[in-house]
C-alpha cells in the first residue's frame, strides 16, 4: 500500500482543534486558482472522529508532505450502512466561498437604514479593492473570524474601480480582479482565516512527455462565442444609455463578427458601461484548456519550486506548446489505487458540469445586477 502524503485536520466551528484522520478509506481535493476548492473524504462509519465530522459548522484543513491545500467547511455528509460496513461520506467547501457568501453593502459601516449611497466604490489597485471591501463587509461589519493581512498595492489599478450595491463579493470581483493579476486566498491558520494576495510566479521546469513529468494528456479549444457587445444601462425607451465594444483583432483572426448584448441596469454612464461590456467581451472570448496527469518526483513534486495552484507553467504536449496558468489541482488517495495528481491549466476543462456551472453563474449574475438596480 502506497503511503498517504495528506494530513487531515478536522476543527470545529470556532476552529479549535479535534484531531486527525490518519488514513481515509479514500480523499479527492482540488484547490483551485480565484474559485472555491472542494474535497471529498469517505470514513469507516465507525471511526473515531464521525462525531467530529459530523457536527454543526465542523471544518477541515488538508496538506500534502506539509504544504497547504485547502480548508474549509464541511457541507456536506453521507451515511451509508449496514454498520458493519458503513461509510461515512463528507463533501467540503473551501474558504473562498466566503466571497459568495458575503454581500458588497452600499455603506458597509451604517445600519440598513441608513445606506444612503447607492454604490459602494472601492478604487486603486486590485489587491488595495479586496482587502478594504474584505475588511469592510467580513471583518468590521459582520465581524467574522476573518484577518486580512496587510495591503501592498499588488496588481494593476482597476480603472472604473469595482462597485457594490448588495451585491455577492465574488460577484463584482471577478473578473476585474484575475484580469489585473492577482489571485485571492482564504486559509484558516492559526484560529483564523487568513485572506491574503497572489501574484502568478513563471515555474521554472518546462513539462514535457519526454522529461517522464507528463503520463497523459488531453486538450480542447473552443472559437469565441463574442466579438463584439453592445450594452445598455440606465434609463428607459429612448433615454436609455448605450455603448458598444469590440475586437477588431479577433474578429480579423477569424474572419467573423458575433455579436451579444449586455443588460447592465447598474450602470448609469459610458465608462461602466464600458467595463460591463468588456467583462461580457472577455467571457465570450476563445478558451483552451489542457487537463495532465503528471508523474510527482523528488524534483518534480506539487509545492515544490512554486508548483501551486496560481503558478504559471509552460507545457509541450501534442505539438502544443502553451504557458498559462495552473488553474486547478486534483489529488486523490485511496489504499488500492495510491496518490494521484491531476492538474489543469487554462481557462476551460471538456466538462458539461463545468459549462453549465459557468452558464449558470453568468445568468446568476446578471439577474443580481437587473434586481438591485432598481
Amino acid at each position: 500500500m502506497q503511503h498517504n502524503p495528506f494530513t487531515i485536520q478536522v476543527y470545529d466551528k470556532d476552529l479549535n482543534f479535534l484531531g486527525f484522520i490518519g488514513d481515509p478509506i479514500s480523499l479527492s481535493v482540488t484547490p483551485r486558482w480565484n474559485a472555491i476548492g472542494t474535497a471529498t473524504l469517505s470514513v469507516d462509519i465507525n471511526h473515531r472522529m464521525v462525531e467530529a465530522l459530523t457536527g454543526d459548522g465542523s471544518r477541515l484543513v488538508i496538506k500534502k508532505d506539509g504544504q497547504f491545500i485547502l480548508s474549509g467547511k464541511i457541507t456536506q455528509r453521507t451515511g451509508e450502512g449496514p454498520a458493519v460496513n458503513g461509510v461515512l461520506t463528507i463533501q467540503v467547501k473551501s474558504d473562498f466561498r466566503l466571497l459568495s457568501q458575503v454581500l458588497g453593502w452600499s455603506v458597509p459601516s451604517a445600519a440598513l437604514t441608513a445606506q444612503t449611497s447607492e454604490y459602494y466604490v472601492a478604487t486603486g489597485h486590485a489587491e488595495t479593492i479586496v482587502k478594504s471591501v474584505v475588511t469592510a463587509n467580513m471583518v468590521t461589519r459582520l465581524g467574522m473570524n476573518v484577518t486580512v493581512l496587510t495591503d501592498q498595492a499588488r496588481g494593476a489599478i482597476i480603472p472604473d474601480g469595482v462597485s457594490f450595491r448588495f451585491h455577492p463579493l465574488a460577484e463584482r470581483l471577478y473578473p476585474q480582479v484575475e484580469e489585473a493579476g492577482i489571485g485571492v486566498t482564504f486559509e484558516q491558520h492559526d484560529g483564523t482565516i487568513v485572506c491574503e494576495v497572489q501574484v502568478p510566479q513563471q515555474f521554472p521546469i518546462l513539462l514535457t512527455e519526454e522529461s517522464g513529468a507528463v503520463l497523459a494528456w488531453n486538450w480542447t479549444t473552443i472559437d469565441p462565442t463574442a466579438t463584439r457587445v453592445v450594452s445598455g444601462g440606465k434609463g428607459e425607451g429612448t433615454a436609455r444609455l448605450f455603448t458598444s465594444v469590440a475586437d477588431a483583432t479577433l474578429e480579423a483572426e477569424h474572419k467573423e463578427i458575433i455579436e451579444v448584448f449586455r443588460d447592465a441596469q447598474d450602470a448609469d454612464n459610458g465608462t461602466v458601461l464600458g467595463s460591463r461590456g468588456s467583462e461580457t467581451l472577455k467571457e465570450g472570448s476563445p478558451k483552451s484548456g489542457f487537463a495532465i496527469h503528471l508523474a510527482e518526483s523528488e524534483s518534480f513534486h506539487y509545492g515544490k519550486n512554486g508548483l501551486i495552484v496560481g503558478a504559471m507553467v509552460t507545457l509541450r504536449v501534442g505539438g502544443v506548446l502553451r504557458t498559462d496558468i495552473l488553474r486547478e489541482v486534483t489529488m486523490t488517495y485511496d489504499h488500492a489505487g495510491g496518490v494521484s495528481v491531476t492538474p489543469m491549466v487554462g481557462d476551460i476543462q471538456d466538462n458539461p458540469d463545468r459549462a453549465i456551472a459557468n452558464f449558470l453563474a453568468r445568468l446568476k449574475k446578471s439577474v443580481a445586477d437587473l434586481k438591485v438596480s432598481k
